[in-house]
């Protein structure tokens, strides 16, 4: 235990020294996330636990996101005398507060605050607040770093990266059957997992990975081209071999948007090979090619615990239609009223719009529908725009990074409607303080 602690100090260290040199912090937070796997290298902080369970759990992650947020309320708190691109924290949190994209975030906080008055859980309600103010925050933060360190190019390339990275991983799992974490769990069941907890999370991130290395090949070199495919060759086989039906469904998803907003040779042809890779790979894989049918013969048969958690959540909407049981109230309903129902002990919701409409009620789900008009009204403008820039030879490469960002955030709300965690995914308030920093770069120019 001694050592887990030595460890954990260590690392406290390493991140002072990421302050001083704060280029390296977006990088480093979008590579620590994953690590999941680091949460057997440091002490469990068992305290914390009665504010929820694994509360107390510390990995890279957490260590990393906190890391980013304090430097963001140091940057806020230092003296206007302070160099300059300090002094422009302030002015970057105002420019958050008027983002239609933040201003409906906050206001889904802010609803899941006042539920506190008739939650059925109110202990859940205080710390789920607590939990996505911070990401509120860490969103806002990412917004102030990538505008004062350039950091448009840094997000999409580190998560080309470590996306790769972790394809890597998976691709020697799949191909060895020797896993580094959680062997015992995917390798019975003939999916790979790299570093997460969960192989259908490893999915989505691969897949945000895709859509990054996919929109840097748009304005690089024909080497830089080559070293793309190769990156996406290997994505998109870790991202099979990880069995996510969810994962799947939203690449083919995220494929067409692309491939609408995009009509390129250099999209469609990579699409229709990517495709084509796929069903082969399913085909040659028996119980990858069980999991499809299942999926494709009957649906709920496929997805029991889904089914059940879907068919309750469904119900306390319509008992609770308006304001909903109380943000984090679903779990302890599913404990209580419907206890009788919970199959193999699988109590929290998988699905993130049944989970918003069972604890806010119609107002949450308002507030959703806010935010994706706010993600999604430019992009017929930018289709538009990027035939005319690509007719008069204009620079196109904001219009990558917008177009990017929002397939992300798509990527990640369609693998929460089987696995859940949308609002409380890390990844989603990057990329939404990335995307609001880039639609600024356009505004001002």
């Amino acid at each position: 235990m001694s050592l887990l602690w030595v460890i954990l100090f260590i690392t406290i260290l390493a991140v002072g020294w990421g302050w001083k040199n704060s280029s390296y912090l977006l990088p480093l937070l979008i590579l620590g996330l994953p690590l999941e796997i680091s949460r057997t290298w440091f002490p469990h902080l068992l305290i914390l636990d009665k504010f929820g369970k694994f509360v107390g759990v510390i990995y890279f992650g957490r260590i990393l996101t906190l890391a980013v947020i304090a430097y963001f309320i140091y940057s806020l708190l230092r003296s206007r005398r302070a160099d300059q691109f300090l002094r422009n924290a302030r002015g970057n949190l105002a420019e958050t507060l008027r983002s239609p994209l933040f201003i409906a975030l906050g206001g889904y906080i802010i609803w899941g605050a006042f539920s506190v008055i008739w939650s059925i859980d109110r202990l859940q309600t205080i710390v789920g607040v607590a939990r996505l103010a911070l990401l509120w925050l860490l969103g806002a933060a990412v917004y102030d770093l990538v505008k004062r360190r350039d950091g448009r190019i840094t997000v999409p390339v580190a998560f080309a990266v470590v996306s790769s990275a972790l394809a890597g991983i998976g691709v020697y799992e799949l191909l060895s059957k020797h896993f580094i974490w959680l062997g015992e769990i995917y390798q019975p069941i003939s999916r790979i997992n790299a570093t997460f907890v969960d192989a259908n999370i490893y999915a989505r991130f691969l897949l945000i990975g895709c859509l990054a290395t996919v929109i840097l090949m748009f304005y690089t070199t024909r080497k830089g081209r080559l070293i793309g495919a190769l990156a996406i060759a290997l994505q998109i086989a870790a991202l099979i071999g990880t069995g996510s039906r969810m994962g799947w469904i939203a690449m083919i998803i995220v494929a067409i948007g692309l491939a609408i907003l995009v009509p390129r040779r250099v999209v469609i042809l990579p699409i229709l090979g990517v495709s084509a890779l796929s069903g082969m790979s399913i085909l040659l894989n028996h119980k990858l090619l069980m999991r499809v049918l299942e999926l494709t013969q009957n649906f709920w048969a496929a997805s029991t615990e889904r089914h059940y958690l879907i068919t309750s959540g469904i119900q306390i909407f319509t008992q609770h239609p308006l304001q909903g049981i109380g943000l984090g109230g679903f779990q302890h309903a599913m404990l209580t009223t419907y206890a009788s129902i919970v199959q193999n002990g699988v109590s929290i919701s998988h699905t993130a719009l049944i989970t918003t409409a069972a604890e806010l009620g119609s107002i949450g789900l308002g507030i959703l529908v806010v935010f994706f008009v706010a993600l999604y009204w430019r992009l017929p403008s930018i289709r538009q725009a990027l035939r005319f820039s690509s007719q008069q030879f204009l620079d196109t490469k904001r219009y990558y990074w917008e177009i990017f960002a929002v397939l992300a955030i798509t990527a990640i709300f369609i693998s929460a409607q089987g696995e859940g965690r949308f609002l409380e995914d890390p990844y989603l308030w990057i990329l939404t303080g990335y995307l609001t920093a880039v639609r600024d770069l356009e505004e001002v120019s």
